[in-house]
C-alpha cells in the first residue's frame, strides 16, 4: 500500500504539472488573441501600459544589474587568470567570458533580478485588483483585461529582461577587461576580438532562447497567479508566493535544459573544454 500511495502521489504530480503547463499555454494564448481582436479600442493606452511596464522592471533596475554584473565580470576574470594561468593566453579568458558571463549568468542573473523584483509586484497588483473587483468593473465597462492586464506587462517585460540582459553582458566585458588590463595588461582590441571570436551562433542562440522563454514564462506566471485570485484578501500573498517560487524554478528549469542541449551539440563542449 505504501508503493502504491508513492506512485500515486508520483502520478498526481506529474499530471497537476501537465495541467499547469496546459493552462499556461491557454492562457498566452489569449493574452495573444485577445489584444489582436481588440486592436480598434486604442493602440496609445496599449503602448503605454507597456512603456510603463518598461519603466518599471529595466529602467529602475539598471542600478543593481549595472553593479552586479562589474562584480561578476571582474570575479570571472580573475577565477579564469588564476585557473589557466596569465601566460594562457586572450582565447582563453575570451571562452570564460563567453561561456560564464554572456551566455549563462547574464539571462540567469537578470531573471533572478526581475522575479524578485517585477514578477512579484505584478502578481500583487492583479490579485489586488480582483479582490477590489476592479477587473469586474473592466469587463463591465467593456475593456478585456487580458489586452489591458496581460498582454502589456508580458511584452514589457520581454522586452524589458532583453535589455537588461543586453547591459549586464555589457557592464561584465567593462569589469573584466578593467581587471584584466590589471593583470595580464590585455589591449581593449585584443580581449574584445577574443569575445567575440568565442562568441558562436550556437552562444547568441542559447542566449536568445533563454531572455525570450525566460521572459515569457515568468510574466505568464505572474499574470497568471496574479488572475487566479479570488475574492479573499488573503490569496493574495498566496499568490505572490507561488508566483515568485514557480517562475524560479521554471527559470532554473530553462536554464538548465538550454545548457545541457547547447553542450550536446558539440559547439558547447568544445567552448567548455577550452574553458576547463
Amino acid at each position: 500500500m505504501a508503493r502504491l500511495s508513492w506512485l500515486d502521489e508520483v502520478g498526481a504530480a506529474a499530471i497537476g504539472l501537465v495541467r499547469y503547463a496546459w493552462f499556461l499555454l491557454a492562457f498566452l494564448y489569449l493574452s495573444i488573441k485577445t489584444p489582436w481582436i481588440c486592436r480598434d479600442l486604442g493602440q496609445r493606452d496599449f503602448w503605454r501600459q507597456v512603456a510603463l511596464q518598461v519603466y518599471f522592471t529595466a529602467v529602475q533596475a539598471i542600478g543593481p544589474v549595472v553593479t552586479l554584473a562589474l562584480v561578476v565580470g571582474l570575479f570571472a576574470i580573475v577565477e579564469g587568470v588564476s585557473g589557466l594561468g596569465a601566460l594562457s593566453g586572450a582565447d582563453s579568458l575570451g571562452r570564460t567570458i563567453t561561456v560564464v558571463v554572456l551566455r549563462e549568468v547574464a539571462p540567469l542573473l537578470t531573471g533572478i533580478i526581475v522575479i524578485v523584483r517585477s514578477v512579484t509586484a505584478i502578481a500583487a497588483e492583479i490579485g489586488s485588483m480582483r479582490v477590489q473587483r476592479e477587473i469586474e468593473a473592466l469587463e463591465v465597462m467593456g475593456i478585456p483585461p487580458m489586452r489591458q492586464l496581460v498582454a502589456p506587462r508580458l511584452l514589457g517585460g520581454l522586452l524589458s529582461l532583453f535589455g537588461l540582459s543586453v547591459v549586464f553582458s555589457a557592464a561584465a566585458l567593462v569589469g573584466g577587461f578593467a581587471i584584466a588590463q590589471l593583470l595580464v595588461s590585455l589591449p581593449a582590441a585584443v580581449f574584445l576580438g577574443a569575445v567575440f571570436s568565442a562568441t558562436s551562433p550556437v552562444d547568441l542562440a542559447a542566449f536568445l532562447t533563454k531572455i525570450v522563454l525566460g521572459g515569457l514564462g515568468v510574466f505568464l506566471i505572474a499574470c497568471y497567479q496574479g488572475m487566479d485570485v479570488g475574492t479573499s484578501p488573503t490569496e493574495v500573498p498566496v499568490a505572490v508566493s507561488k508566483a515568485a517560487l514557480h517562475a524560479l524554478v521554471y527559470l532554473v528549469g530553462l536554464h538548465g535544459a538550454v545548457t545541457v542541449a547547447v553542450f550536446l551539440t558539440g559547439t558547447g563542449s568544445s567552448i567548455f573544454m577550452g574553458v576547463l
